[in-house]
């Protein structure tokens, strides 16, 4: 089986590391707002064929913070660590979550949300520039890794949103 070819996102502003940490803070919050105005059946309505509808990506985010919190732990923690990879499409469908979760998930995502950011802001300077191995990206350091989980919540935040678009009646996804 090849390797996944994976990279960084990138954010395309430059906003100071305490508006990051602001900005991941709030995501737990964004995400409630934007799911309290959808029923079930937009939540789990894909927007697209083979397209997550709103309800996964919202699994997706639970489970890509309580990996990122993990793997964020394991550079400040440890020395070098090896950080190893996810399937992100089967640990949304392993799961088994229905809707009526919904709450359990946003809690979860937003108590390890709230864990990362209280142990990233104690952070001495220094310790930013500390490294991991990751298992399919190589050698990352934490800042940048940091402004990446922004950006890729940035980025379902954005996909979430347009699943939850209103259709007109008689147009699919």
């Amino acid at each position: 089986m090849p390797t996944p070819v994976f990279e960084l996102y990138r954010l395309d502003d430059e906003p100071t590391r305490e508006a990051v940490l602001d900005e991941l803070g709030a995501i737990p919050l964004r995400l409630r707002e934007a799911v309290s105005r959808a029923d079930a059946s937009s939540l789990m309505r894909a927007p697209a064929p083979g397209e997550w509808p709103a309800f996964q990506v919202v699994c997706h985010m639970r489970d890509a913070a309580l990996v990122y919190a993990a793997r964020f732990r394991w550079i400040v923690f440890d020395e070098d660590p090896f950080l190893p990879n996810y399937n992100e499409d089967n640990w949304v469908a392993a799961s088994r979550d229905t809707v009526d979760d919904l709450p359990a998930i946003l809690d979860e995502l937003a108590a390890s949300r709230s864990d990362m950011i209280r142990v990233l802001r104690r952070l001495p300077d220094e310790a930013w520039t500390r490294t991991g191995r990751h298992e399919v990206i190589g050698p990352v350091a934490l800042e940048p890794y940091v402004r990446h989980q922004l950006a890729h919540d940035r980025a379902h935040l954005a996909q979430l949103e347009a699943a939850l678009v209103p259709r007109l009646p008689g147009e699919d996804a």
